[in-house]
């Protein structure tokens, strides 16, 4: 399995895009440089009254598709 390590920082209002249905993945820059995307319900475990803030760690398989996702 593959990992990416990345931050985030998406404040509440920008949240309720992904909420509403506007949009559904998520992208980001791995601290190696890689663009990447998965699924913004894989935030869902770390959304506060502040949005989401921090490092992540996401897992994904040989041919891209993500697996799971961590803080680090």
């Amino acid at each position: 399995m593959l990992t990416a390590e990345f931050s985030l920082n998406i404040p509440p209002h920008e949240l309720e895009k992904y909420y509403s249905g506007h949009s559904r993945s998520v992208i980001a820059r791995a601290s190696n440089g890689l663009r990447i995307q998965f699924p913004a319900n894989l935030l869902l475990p770390y959304v506060d009254h502040h949005g989401i803030s921090g490092r992540y760690i996401l897992s994904y398989q040989e041919g891209g598709k993500a697996v799971s996702l961590e803080r680090a």
